[in-house]
């Protein structure tokens, strides 16, 4: 003989609650960089332009660094004129032990986080080239570029990590003359 279970209502309400509690509780972190220039001789004034992909705000953007294993910071020259959007704060880093380099911690301190679908703007200054930012980091397994975003402050949380891209900027240069050669070539008649 078959046992028939039946749920009480008052399960199954808990049960529809916890299901559409559920993804809320797993929004996720996920975010992408690039960084531009339009300099061919240092110093280069550099553009972060930093998309929020995920569906939690962004609070913190920490640009050329890693936490894993240890805190280590890739740009070869310490980088100034930092721009970041209003309320937001900058900080240089450099551990000072041989090998290590400088890295921008940059989060919000009464500002406005980046929105998931938004995008954030970050500006600085420094004599390494687009090369150098392109290149693989001295500690192995990082790109110059690595990064790291957190919904709140720096190293609260889960982070997500991601290497920025960084175009040539004769690429870009070169892109555009082949774009006005385009739009400028005469039809024969």
């Amino acid at each position: 003989m078959r046992a028939i279970v039946r749920a009480q209502p008052k399960y199954i309400v808990c049960c529809l609650v916890a299901l559409a509690i559920a993804p809320a509780a797993r929004a996720a972190l996920s975010a992408s960089a690039t960084v531009t220039t339009s300099q061919t001789s240092a110093p280069f004034t550099y553009t972060i332009t930093l998309t929020n992909n995920g569906d939690a705000n962004i609070g913190t953007l920490w640009f050329a660094w890693t936490a894993v294993p240890a805190s280590y910071d890739f740009l070869a020259t310490a980088p100034s004129n930092v721009i970041v959007p209003s309320g937001w704060i900058n900080s240089t880093q450099h551990n000072g032990f041989p090998g290590d380099g400088y890295s921008l911690e940059m989060y919000n301190l009464g500002g406005s986080p980046i929105a998931p679908g938004n995008v954030g703007t970050f500006q600085f200054t420094t004599n390494d080239t687009p090369a150098q930012l392109a290149a693989d980091a001295f500690f192995p397994g990082n790109k110059v570029t690595t990064s790291f975003v957190y919904t709140g402050f720096p190293q609260v949380g889960t982070p997500f990590s991601f290497v920025a891209a960084v175009p040539e900027p004769a690429s870009l240069t070169l892109g555009g003359i082949g774009a006005a050669m385009l739009l400028t070539r005469r039809r024969p008649r």
